[in-house]
């Protein structure tokens, strides 16, 4: 992955391979200036080690979700471990009733 690269799908919310819900993601890798304004120790090629966005759940869903880690099923298969880092708000996406929470990826 580079600088600038998006991930966005609906995937599944896994914790020790067990399905916990069905979520839409929306995944991001920062642009090239962030790297250049917030210098990083240690930073390497490996970009996806800055991978993070949000992503949405039903709102029966949401009050199941703990701040931990998870594995994040995309649309294509990959798995990519995240954690959640915090609840964010409530929104309507398509019509629904959504939370959204900010996520990380892990090395």
């Amino acid at each position: 992955m580079n600088p600038g690269d998006t991930l966005a799908g609906h995937g599944l919310l896994l914790q020790q391979g067990r399905l916990i819900a069905n979520v839409d993601y929306h995944l991001a890798i920062p642009r090239q200036a962030h790297f250049v304004i917030v210098p990083s120790d240690g930073l390497s090629g490996d970009y996806g080690a800055y991978l993070g966005g949000f992503i949405l759940l039903t709102l029966a869903d949401a009050a199941k979700i703990a701040l931990a880690e998870y594995t994040l099923e995309l649309a294509d298969k990959t798995k990519k471990l995240i954690r959640i880092e915090r609840r964010y708000k409530e929104i309507n996406h398509r019509g629904e009733k959504r939370v959204s929470f900010w996520v990380k990826a892990i090395s």
